[in-house]
This record gives structure tokens, sequence and C-alpha cells, in this order.
């Protein structure tokens, strides 16, 4: 459970709250099941807090500091993420479905079995994250960064893939690319898919090379 007093000074003020965390290196903030539903903490340094299964759905933790976190399956339904810092963070199995997650910073981040269903993940930086199994279903990464990340399993249904940056993402089949909303000749992809655009929205797809087997596959999508 968490520590009442330090729930009740990041309500109080966020600015009391990062002068007491300047004051307080040393200590972890025990934030775990906390109850921060709507609460505004922009720029909140929380870096390093527990924040196991807390409730944030529709709080503002825009620019916040949650470097290495822990979030595993905090609900953060809606949430404005815009510019956050969650490099290194713990997001397995946390819901962040319809997050407005514009420009943040997941930069390898954990988020196996994460719920990003809806959000808006415009320019925001997910390389070498782990997104095995994650749901990335309806989400808009347009521009947003991927590089070398796990995309095992991961749900990339309906998702916007204008611009984004796709190279050396592992564990990523023909499949998941043919079940996306729509994607550009801006949009790269890792070594072993080729991609095609052949019209508007329509386009082919090739698993070659290693990474999946030897094996030619084809579909255009439309």
């Amino acid at each position: 459970m968490a520590n009442t007093k330090q729930v009740a000074l990041l309500k109080r003020s966020v600015e009391e709250w990062n002068e007491w965390r300047d004051k307080n290196p040393e200590v972890t903030p025990d934030l775990q099941e906390a109850s921060l539903r709507g609460a505004d903490l922009s720029k909140a340094q929380l870096q390093e807090a527990n924040l196991i299964d807390a409730n944030l759905r529709g709080a503002t933790l825009e620019e916040a500091r949650l470097m290495r976190a822990n979030l595993e399956g905090a609900d953060l339904r809606g949430t404005r993420l815009l510019k956050a810092t969650l490099e290194e963070a713990d997001l397995r199995w946390a819901n962040l479905e319809g997050a407005s997650s514009i420009r943040v910073n997941l930069h390898k981040a954990k988020l196996k079995r994460a719920n990003f269903d809806g959000a808006d993940l415009y320019k925001a930086d997910l390389s070498e994250a782990n997104l095995s199994e994650a749901n990335l279903a309806n989400a808009c990464l347009v521009h947003a960064s991927l590089e070398k990340a796990n995309l095992h399993k991961s749900k990339l249904y309906k998702a916007v893939l204008f611009g984004a940056n796709l190279t050396g993402v592992t564990k990523l089949k023909h499949s998941q690319i043919n079940s996306v909303q729509s994607l550009d000749k801006d949009t790269k992809f890792p070594d072993y898919l080729e991609v095609k655009i052949i019209g508007e929205n329509k386009w082919t797809c090739k698993e070659i090379g290693n990474e999946i087997d030897k094996q030619e596959r084809e579909r255009v999508f439309e």
C-alpha cells in the first residue's frame, strides 16, 4: 500500500513534492495502489517511484519525470503524457487506453502486454522498448520512433504508421503490417520486411531474410 503522507504531499502541491524529492534523493516514493485519478502532476519528479497498480486515470502528467518508475498494472487511461519522460520505466500490463502521449519518451521501457488502444503516440520515442504482446490497436504512431523495439505478437490493428520508424524492429510479421490502418512512403521498416506502396491505403508486404524464415510470402492489403 502507498505511503499516505507521500500521497497527500503529492496531491497538495507538485512544487512542494519536487522540493521534498530534491532534499531526499535517497528515498524511493511509495505510491503503490495510490488513487491519483484526475490529478494534475505536470512536471512532477516521479523518477524511480513505486506506482504499481496506481490509479492515474485522467491524470495530467505533462513533462513529468518518470524515469525507471514502476507502473506495472497502473491505470493510465485517458492520461495526458505530453513530453513526459518514462525512459526505462516498467509499464507491463499497464492500461494506457486513449492516453495522449505526444512526444512521450518511452526509450527502453518495459511495455509487455501494455494496452495503448487508441492512444496518441505522435512523435513518441519507443526505441528499444519491449512491446511484446502489447496492444497498439487504433493507436496513432505518426512519426513515432520504434527503432530496435521488440514487437513480438503486438497488435497493430488499424494503427496509423505515417512516417513511423521501425528500422531494426524485431519479431515483426507481415500479418501485423497488413492489419494496420495506414502507412506511407516515409514509413521505415526492418530489413527483413519489404513493403511497397501501390496506391492509397494499398501496399504489398513481403517477409525476406532470416528474421522470420526464407519462405517468401506476399499479400496485397486494401
